[in-house]
C-alpha cells in the first residue's frame, strides 16, 4: 500500500529554491531557428514556407480556399453554429454591483453588430488570426437607478485585411508588438493603440501570433480537386459530344476541301476532323466503370469528404460506421463539441480585449461574455416523461415548466365552486346523487335503482340469445371443425336466438322511466 510523503519541514522549505515568477525562458526570440528581418515576426506555417511568400501576402492563399463551395459551406456551417446562439454577460465576481455592470455591459454590446463581430474574428479558423478594429465612441446611456451616463462604448468593429499587419518582435519576454503596414512603412509598419485592434488567433505554435489555420490541412484537397474538377470536365467534353469526322474523295481539290473544312468548322466549335477517303482512323476508348463513376468523379468525392472531416469532423461518407441513427448522434456530438470549443476561444479572446476595456474605460466591474452549445432538446420526448412522472404523485414547478418550454406558461385556474341552489329548486349531490327537494338526507336515486335492477337480471335475460351459439361452438369443438363450417352453420343458430325477454324487459324499463319522469313519483 502506498503512502503519502511526508511534508518537507520548514528548514527545508527555506531550501527549496523558489522557479523564477512572471518571466518566460524560451521566448521566441531565444530561437535560433526563427529569422526575421528589422524585426517583423514571420510566420512559422510550413506551406506559407514552402510556397516561398511568408509575408503577410501569403495568407491570401488561404482566403482563396473559400472560393470553394464545400469549403465555404463548412465554415459558414462552423460560424453561424457559434453566432446562432445566444450570448449572455456574467460578472466576474458576483456581487449586486457587479450584477448590475453586467446588465449594463449587455446593453453596450447589444447597441452594436456584436454577432457580426463574432462571425468576422471566427474567419480565424482557415486563416489562423483575425484582426479588427475597434471604432469608439461617447454615447448617453441609461443608468439602473435612472437618469443617463455619458460611456465609451464600440460604435462599430469592422474587420482588417491581414495583408495590412504585421508582428514586430518587442522587448525580451514581451509578446509581439502588432504593426499597420503604411505607405511610409511597408516593411515594419507603424504601431497602433494597445486598446484599438482585436486580434482572434487559432492555435498558435510556439508563440508566434499569426496562428494556425484550417487553411493548412485543406490546401492540397482543394488543389486536388480543382484539377480533379477540370480533368472531368475535359473528359466530359471528350466522350459527351461527337466529333465531326468528315471525308474527301483524294482527287478532291484545294477549293472542293475548303468547301468540306468551313462546313465542318461550323458544325463544331471544339474541333474536327477531315481524311481522305479509305484512310482508317481508331479511337481507343477508355475502359470507364460499369457504373458509369469515372475515376475524375471519384477522386472529386473524395477530396469533398477529405473537406468535410477536416472542417466538421465528419467520416467519410462510406465509412461511417454503425447503423445510421447511432452515426447521425455521433456526427450531431462532433459538431456541438467543434462548435462549443470554437465559441469558448472567440469569448477568451473577447474578455482579455473587448470586454475587459470595456469595463476599464467605464470604471464598471470585471465581467464576461460566453455562449452555451447544446443540443436541441425534443419537446415531445420531455412532454411525454413529464406525464409519466405526473402520474406517479409530482408536480412540476412553474420555474421548471418555463425553463423546459419557453416563457408564456401560468399555473391553471382551479375549477370553479359549483353555485348555490335558490331555496326550492332540486339540489344534485354528486356525492350522494339523489333527486331531492333540498333534502340532505333523502334516498338514493329512483333511477338508479331501476338501473342496478335492470343489471342484476341480465344474466337470465341473455340466455336465451346466447345458448344456440354457444352450443354450435360446443360442437364445433367436439366434431373438428374449421372456421368456413362453422361460418356456414351460424345462420341457423341466429334463428334459434330468442329475443323476446329482452325486448319485454327493455320495454318495462322505459316505460317505467318516462312515466316516473311525467308524474314525479318513484319509479320502483
Amino acid at each position: 500500500m502506498a503512502t503519502k510523503p511526508p511534508a518537507p519541514s520548514s528548514a527545508q522549505a527555506a531550501r527549496i529554491e523558489r522557479p523564477p515568477l512572471d518571466s518566460e525562458t524560451a521566448t521566441r526570440q531565444k530561437d535560433p531557428w526563427a529569422h526575421g528581418f528589422m524585426g517583423v515576426v514571420p510566420t512559422n506555417d510550413p506551406l506559407l514556407l514552402e510556397r516561398g511568400d511568408p509575408g503577410s501576402l501569403a495568407f491570401e492563399l488561404y482566403r482563396d480556399l473559400r472560393r470553394d463551395g464545400k469549403v465555404f459551406s463548412g465554415l459558414q456551417k462552423r460560424k453561424l453554429a457559434v453566432v446562432g446562439q445566444a450570448w449572455s454577460v456574467s460578472p466576474l465576481v458576483d456581487t449586486p454591483e457587479g450584477a448590475r455592470d453586467a446588465k449594463l455591459v449587455t446593453d453596450i454590446l447589444g447597441s452594436f453588430a456584436f454577432d457580426r463581430l463574432c462571425s468576422s474574428l471566427l474567419n480565424a479558423l482557415l486563416v489562423g488570426w483575425q484582426p479588427a478594429e475597434i471604432v469608439w465612441t461617447l454615447r448617453e446611456l441609461p443608468m439602473a437607478g435612472g437618469g443617463t451616463r455619458q460611456m465609451v462604448v464600440p460604435d462599430r468593429v469592422p474587420a482588417r485585411a491581414h495583408r495590412r499587419f504585421v508582428y514586430r518582435d518587442g522587448k525580451e519576454g514581451e509578446p509581439p508588438e502588432l504593426r499597420l503596414l503604411t505607405r511610409d512603412a511597408l516593411q515594419e509598419g507603424v504601431p497602433v493603440h494597445a486598446r484599438k485592434f482585436i486580434v482572434h488567433v487559432v492555435d498558435a505554435e510556439d508563440g508566434n501570433p499569426y496562428g494556425t489555420g484550417l487553411g493548412l490541412q485543406l490546401y492540397w484537397p482543394v488543389f486536388f480537386k480543382r484539377k480533379g474538377v477540370l480533368a472531368w470536365a475535359k473528359l466530359c467534353d471528350r466522350f459527351g459530344t461527337p466529333t465531326p469526322w468528315g471525308k474527301y474523295p483524294r482527287e478532291a481539290s484545294a477549293r472542293e476541301k475548303g468547301t468540306l473544312f468551313e462546313a465542318l468548322r461550323a458544325l463544331s466549335n471544339d474541333g474536327f476532323m477531315m481524311t481522305p477517303e479509305g484512310t482508317m482512323i481508331e479511337l481507343l476508348e477508355s475502359r470507364l466503370s460499369s457504373s458509369g463513376q469515372t475515376p475524375n468523379q471519384s477522386m472529386v468525392e473524395y477530396m469533398d469528404d477529405w473537406i468535410a472531416e477536416v472542417l466538421l469532423g465528419q467520416p467519410p461518407r462510406n465509412g461511417g460506421g454503425g447503423a445510421l441513427a447511432a452515426a447521425a448522434s455521433e456526427r450531431e456530438q462532433v459538431r456541438i463539441e467543434l462548435s462549443q470549443a470554437d465559441s469558448d476561444l472567440l469569448s477568451e479572446t473577447l474578455n482579455r480585449t473587448l470586454l475587459q476595456w470595456i469595463c476599464e474605460l467605464n470604471g464598471l466591474q470585471p465581467c464576461t461574455v460566453s455562449r452555451t452549445i447544446k443540443k436541441e432538446e425534443d419537446k415531445k420526448a420531455q412532454s411525454e416523461t413529464d406525464v409519466n412522472v405526473a402520474s406517479m404523485g409530482f408536480k412540476p414547478t412553474l420555474d421548471a415548466v418555463r425553463e423546459r418550454y419557453g416563457e408564456g406558461w401560468k399555473e391553471a385556474d382551479a375549477p370553479a365552486n359549483p353555485p348555490e341552489s335558490a331555496p326550492g329548486k332540486p339540489v344534485v349531490d354528486n356525492a350522494n346523487p339523489a333527486f331531492a327537494e333540498g333534502d340532505a338526507n333523502a334516498g338514493p336515486d329512483a333511477m338508479q335503482q331501476l338501473i342496478d335492477a335492470e343489471l342484476a337480471q341480465w344474466e337470465p335475460l341473455l340466455e336465451p340469445m346466447v345458448a344456440p351459439v354457444q352450443a354450435l361452438l360446443d360442437a364445433a369443438a367436439r366434431e373438428g371443425l374449421s372456421a368456413q363450417q362453422v361460418l356456414d352453420r351460424l345462420p341457423q343458430a341466429l334463428a334459434r336466438m330468442d329475443a323476446d325477454p329482452l325486448a319485454q324487459a327493455l320495454t318495462r324499463t322505459a316505460f317505467a322511466a318516462r312515466l316516473g319522469t311525467a308524474s314525479g313519483l318513484p319509479l320502483d
